[in-house]
Order: structure tokens, then C-alpha cells, then sequence
């Protein structure tokens, strides 16, 4: 399943007093969840380039051409929405603003065996903006690759998903190993879900921040209108990661390998 989320959230908030606000406009309980959470990183950008240029230079057959080319489509289309305020510099280096542009180029591979643009490439290892997840709600297992789009015409981030659902967070974490991932961290939360006028509300609650809400909307548009009946406007609401939020408390969600809610309590 793919997606693009657009959402927000408003921090600090009463949980309690919170959801006797929105039930008293009525807003209907969907769930209440622990969740348990490992994250793996993908494979440096500079390393899948260089496997792709193998590939695409031995040219064995059309197919496997074809198919190398389609990677580097993928991963020029990563690359662009990382480094999109970069583009006079891509311009300068490819002679286009984006290097997806590059891909149907019969000039592809005389561009991409350049030396200056290898030595471009040197520069990216892992992209902090897209990363593996694997989650449990209950007995619901699910692999996703999250990624942050560059920004659009708005102060929202935007946020692509690609999710599957797997049968155990056992068999989930093994198909990733064999894959040759390692997970980064394990981390657990707290979710409480609401639905009101087909809006889905979350509220979560992670080890040593205060807890807050998110909503999603379809554009801007939905977003402030659903927030105005909430109570809130657009600018009470910042759009950000889970790590971004840490962040904002002077903290760090990646200090340790293992974020749960009993090593966090042991060490208030």
C-alpha cells in the first residue's frame, strides 16, 4: 500500500482533558495501543550508485539495463527531494536542475561515468530522510519504507509510505535481515486513535516528552479546517518526525539503541 501523509501536530497537550474535549464533539474511540517499533536504514546512496553504474556499464543484456536504469530513476528521484536547494549546483555539474531529468538522456551514461559527478556522489551515505520501519499495534505487523519529500508550496511536510503487512514482528525483522539490514533502534509508544468526520486523530505518548496529537489532512485546505473544529489553528501545529519533536524538547531519540518506557522510567 502507498500513501502520501500529509500532517501535523500539536504539542503538550492534557491527554485526559484532550479526549473529553474531542468525545464531547464527537469524536468515536477507534483504539487503544502500545506499539513496538524497530527502524533500519537503507543501503548509502554513494553505494547503491556505484552498483548501479556497474550494472548500467556492462550492458549484458536490454533488460538488465532497463532495469539498472529504473534504479537510478529511483534513487536520482531520492537524491533530488534531498538536496532540492541545490539546484543551481545540479544545473551547474548535469546541465539540468534535477538529476532525474538525466534518466532518458541518450547522454546518460557518458554523464554518470564523469569522474567529477563519482566524486559528487562520495558525498551521500545514508539519507536521514528515508528509512525502514517495522511496527506492531496489537497483533498488526507492518513493514514501511518512510520517506520525507522535499518541501511543496506550504510549511507541511510531506511524507511518502509504502506499507505491507507481514504476519509476526518475528517474520518481519527476519525478511530484513536476510536482506541484509540490521536494525538501527527499537522503540515503543503509546496510541490512543480517534475518528471524527472522517478524520482519523492520534494521540501518542513516548518515553520522557510530553504527549501530543496529530491529524492528517488532504491538503492544506483540510488540515486547517479540521484543526478549526478542533479548536486549534495551523500555526498552534508544527509538521515533523517523531525524532524532530525530540529534538525540539533538547533531547534525542536515537541516543540509545533501545527507547522503551521501563529503561526511561529507571532513569527519572
Amino acid at each position: 500500500m502507498s500513501n502520501m501523509e500529509l500532517e501535523v501536530k500539536v504539542l503538550d497537550i492534557k491527554e485526559e482533558v484532550f479526549r473529553k474535549k474531542i468525545e464531547s464533539i464527537g469524536a468515536e474511540l477507534i483504539e487503544e495501543t502500545n506499539q513496538y517499533l524497530y527502524t533500519y536504514d537503507l543501503p548509502t546512496i554513494y553505494g547503491r550508485f556505484v552498483d548501479i553504474l556497474v550494472q548500467l556499464n556492462e550492458l549484458e543484456s536490454d533488460i538488465k539495463f532497463e532495469t539498472a536504469k529504473e534504479k537510478l530513476r529511483l534513487l536520482f528521484f531520492e537524491l533530488d527531494n534531498l538536496i532540492y536547494d541545490r539546484e543551481d549546483e545540479i544545473k551547474k555539474l548535469v546541465g539540468y536542475s534535477k538529476l532525474e531529468e538525466l534518466i532518458d538522456k541518450e547522454n546518460l551514461l557518458e554523464v554518470i561515468n564523469k569522474a567529477e559527478i563519482k566524486e559528487f556522489m562520495k558525498q551521500f551515505r545514508n539519507n536521514n530522510k528515508k528509512w525502514i520501519r517495522v511496527r506492531q499495534t496489537n497483533n498488526k505487523v507492518t513493514i514501511a519504507v518512510k520517506h520525507i519529500l522535499a518541501p511543496n508550496n506550504t510549511n507541511l511536510q510531506q511524507m511518502m509510505e509504502n506499507e505491507i503487512e507481514v504476519s509476526s514482528i518475528n517474520q518481519a525483522n527476519s525478511i530484513l535481515e536476510a536482506l541484509g539490514f540490521s536494525y538501527k533502534s527499537y522503540q515503543e509508544k503509546r496510541r490512543v486513535s480517534y475518528k471524527l468526520k472522517e478524520h482519523e486523530i492520534d494521540i501518542d505518548t513516548w518515553p520522557g516528552i510530553p504527549t501530543y496529537f496529530e491529524v492528517e489532512g488532504k491538503d492544506e485546505k483540510d488540515l486547517v479546517e479540521f484543526l478549526d473544529i478542533l479548536g486549534y489553528k495551523l500555526e498552534d501545529t508544527v509538521s515533523c518526525t517523531a525524532d524532530q519533536v525530540y529534538e525540539i524538547y533538547g533531547k534525542s531519540m536515537f541516543d540509545k539503541r533501545v527507547l522503551s518506557f521501563d529503561d526511561y522510567n529507571s532513569e527519572s
